[in-house]
């Protein structure tokens, strides 16, 4: 009987690789049907090789002759495999996923069957994704209305500051916080297949901090209050003013909080006397104050997951933190870093 080619020219090579990298045992014996008919055997000679009735293999044969596409006359979706995309095809993935978030592959799966009418598991695509420079990782999630050339303008005006900043003047990033009596959820190393259950508190009440950071010396001033208003803010400018007493002039780099433009927080700083400078962030620009990776660094590891059964433990552990803040030195410096970066509008 003369050979009948079912595989068109150029296609065998893809048909072996799809062979090879199927992982479903029953997928790559219909492949290597195919492949043996392809080379000649009698169906009835096919069917004793892969231990199946000879109706299987003429069932298999038929299938594959009516298909439409590479692979929907398998009736299952295959594992992508090198080679099986166009580079043009995969440069058209790449543009996809990257002008999307694509938070699941399966809209992957989606977007390539209807463009290109080429089946892809899940699992396929994820190695797909890999090998076209992609990771699953979390998003950054960023200001709504932040803007980037009021950013840029005021980063280059501390730079200049900084640069030229006399000696009997200083720096400090200023900001308030209030941490709630409660754990924070944090990762851990926990034996594959159990959990590490970590039990909260209630979170209603919460402690209220104002304070500075003094990132040339790494120490900090801060003042617990019932809540951060304009009273206990010009009670913070006092603490500030009576721990630099050498300096001529404070500069405080602060956010756009309604109790630093306060009328009477106004007035007190236009008193000739008083030697705070506010300085105003751009809106929407927490990336900008150093204080907001102080703060970070407080919930991770001094508030944490460690549960305090009262509220008066929690706030004396915030207390000896601050109490003892030269002892963490090398670690906040570590974690605060000395450089502002700017963020990107989306």
């Amino acid at each position: 009987m003369p050979n009948v080619s079912l595989i068109g020219p150029g296609d065998r090579t893809n048909f072996e690789t799809l062979a090879r990298t199927t992982k479903d045992k029953k997928t790559a014996d219909r492949i290597r049907i195919i492949l043996a008919l392809d080379d000649g055997h009698p169906a009835r000679e096919v069917a004793k090789l892969f231990l199946v009735d000879e109706s299987t293999v003429k069932k298999w044969r038929n299938k594959f002759k009516r298909r439409k596409l590479f692979t929907d006359w398998l009736s299952t979706d295959v594992t992508g495999y090198s080679g099986k995309l166009t580079k043009g095809q995969e440069a058209s993935v790449s543009e996809f996923v990257e002008s999307k978030t694509v938070t699941d592959c399966k809209e992957v799966v989606s977007f390539i069957k209807g463009k290109f009418g080429i089946n892809y598991t899940v699992n396929g695509t994820a190695k797909l994704l890999h090998r076209l420079g992609f990771v699953y990782k979390q998003t950054t999630l960023i200001p709504g209305k932040l803007d980037e050339e009021a950013q840029t303008a005021w980063l280059e005006g501390y730079e200049k500051l900084r640069s030229k900043l006399p000696e009997n003047e200083v720096i400090l990033f200023g900001d308030g916080v209030h941490p709630s009596h409660n754990v924070h959820a944090s990762k851990a190393w926990i034996k594959k297949g159990q959990e590490k259950k970590v039990p909260t508190n209630t979170g209603r009440k919460r402690i209220n901090i104002n304070g500075v950071l003094n990132l040339e010396e790494m120490t900090s001033v801060v003042h617990f209050c019932e809540t951060i208003n304009a009273q206990t803010t010009m009670e913070m400018l006092d603490k500030i003013q009576e721990a630099y007493p050498q300096k001529k002039k404070i500069h405080i780099i602060v956010d756009n909080a309604r109790y630093y433009k306060n009328k009477d927080v106004q007035a007190y700083l236009a008193k000739r006397k008083c030697r705070v400078k506010l300085i105003f962030l751009p809106p929407y620009s927490p990336n900008l104050n150093f204080i907001e990776r102080l703060w970070h660094f407080l919930k991770k590891y001094i508030i944490g997951i460690k549960r305090r059964d009262s509220f008066k433990e929690f706030e004396q552990d915030i207390r000896d933190f601050f109490d003892n803040f030269k002892d963490y030195e090398d670690r906040l410096r570590q974690f605060i870093g000395t450089r502002l970066h700017l963020i990107r509008a989306a």
